[in-house]
């Protein structure tokens, strides 16, 4: 009888770490997944190169160890990948907003400047109009 519960134990401490070591594994491919989706969106919104090499180092490094069996070391890797790909994503699009904003700055300047010129225009011909 302590037999069949020994065997019993021993069979559902197997099951909870074979399941553990399926969970590290399916955690390694769920950040793997997710940083190569951010390399993808990185990608699409040009991000800074130099940025971009460093997370793809780390990307690659992950797979390797996720391919190895290492699976927290490649979950480690692949989120600092991932974190790596949106603070580029981030610049780009900081970048992008500052290169509008110069440009509306200087079309707002520029709109500026033709209402005083069309004010001044109209200052005159209202003094010719008085002086008549």
């Amino acid at each position: 009888m302590k037999m069949k519960f020994f065997v019993a134990g021993l069979a559902v401490a197997s099951l909870a770490v074979l399941s553990g070591c399926a969970g590290g594994a399916a955690q390694a491919n769920r950040s793997v997944t997710l940083a190569c989706e951010a390399k993808t969106i990185a990608e699409e919104a040009s991000a800074d190169s130099l940025q971009m090499l460093s997370a793809n180092t780390k990307l690659d490094s992950a797979k390797a160890l996720e391919a190895a069996g290492k699976n927290e070391e490649a979950v480690a890797l692949a989120d600092q990948s991932a974190l790596e790909y949106r603070l580029a994503i981030a610049t780009a699009e900081r970048d992008a907003a500052k290169k509008e904003d110069e440009r509306v700055e200087a079309e707002l300047r520029s709109e500026v400047e033709r209402k005083l010129i069309y004010q001044s225009i109209l200052d005159q011909e209202t003094k010719k109009a008085e002086a008549k």
